[in-house]
């Protein structure tokens, strides 16, 4: 079995994918609604803004970060705090993942989520290139992100160059953090964009390469967008949803009361 045939079985029986696919069309929904270039918002706002929204969706939903958890049952309490600056078909759609499967993992600042051997990491690239994302022109993390091994059993005719962190000693914490536990973990990167004036958005899960040279930037990806593995597509921009329609004068079980939130930074 392949590496990418592993990640995918692994992350969609965890619920990872489902939850990847949600809090991306959340992301963009609410970033698109409050979108406004007559108040100065540009492209630049659009991709700051969705990719701070992306990691507070996946906090929610993963119960990492400021909505981190004490114990599984306690997320069971309740989620209304969760739920607060969510649309309300957002919040209904939102999958349901034990406390625990999903745990923060960031590398050097950067955002990061690990579920068992597998940690991913954000990043954002110009809508219609994504696979010609020039890593080598990224940060120093997603630089050293795509120089990990080769995954066994792939032959590349243009072999990669290792990553050099001697060029900057202050590398060393960020080699330390993604090679230090290799036979561990692998990080793949999850990979967005948006066509603003289409209103077409791009989500990709993979193993980036270090196109030095340029050509392919993934070993592999996968379309998170795509109703089947391994075919392409994009995703418009979901609309703003309102409330799922309930049965005539039955009232909707009471199945998310409150969770507490828990203050403080991840770095």
């Amino acid at each position: 079995m392949s590496e990418q045939q592993d990640a995918l079985e692994d992350l969609e029986s965890s619920g990872v994918l489902s939850a990847l696919s949600w809090a991306n069309a959340s992301a963009y929904r609410r970033t698109m609604q409050d979108y406004d270039p007559d108040t100065g918002h540009d492209q630049g706002w659009i991709g700051s803004t969705a990719h701070k929204l992306l990691c507070d969706r996946l906090d929610r939903v993963f119960s990492t970060g400021k909505y981190a958890v004490d114990s599984p049952d306690a997320a069971f309490v309740g989620l209304d705090a969760v739920a607060a600056g969510l649309a309300p078909g957002d919040f209904r759609k939102m999958p349901i993942i034990a406390p625990g499967t999903v745990t923060r993992s960031d590398v050097n600042g950067s955002p990061g989520w690990r579920s068992g051997e597998w940690r991913f990491l954000l990043a954002s690239f110009v809508c219609g290139e994504s696979n010609r994302i020039p890593w080598p022109q990224k940060s120093p993390t997603k630089r050293l992100v795509a120089s990990q091994r080769r995954p066994e059993g792939w032959l590349d005719s243009h072999p990669m160059l290792p990553f050099d962190a001697e060029l900057d000693p202050s590398l060393d914490a960020i080699v330390q953090a993604v090679e230090g536990d290799t036979s561990e973990v692998t990080t793949l990167v999850v990979a967005h964009s948006v066509e603003r004036e289409l209103g077409i958005r791009e989500l990709y899960l993979g193993r980036s390469r270090l196109n030095r040279r340029g050509g392919e930037a993934w070993f592999w990806k996968h379309d998170l967008l795509a109703t089947d593995f391994g075919t392409p597509g994009t995703g418009s921009i979901p609309a703003s949803p309102g409330p799922r329609p309930g049965t005539p004068g039955v009232q909707d079980a009471p199945v998310r009361l409150r969770r507490g939130v828990r203050e403080g930074n991840d770095k």
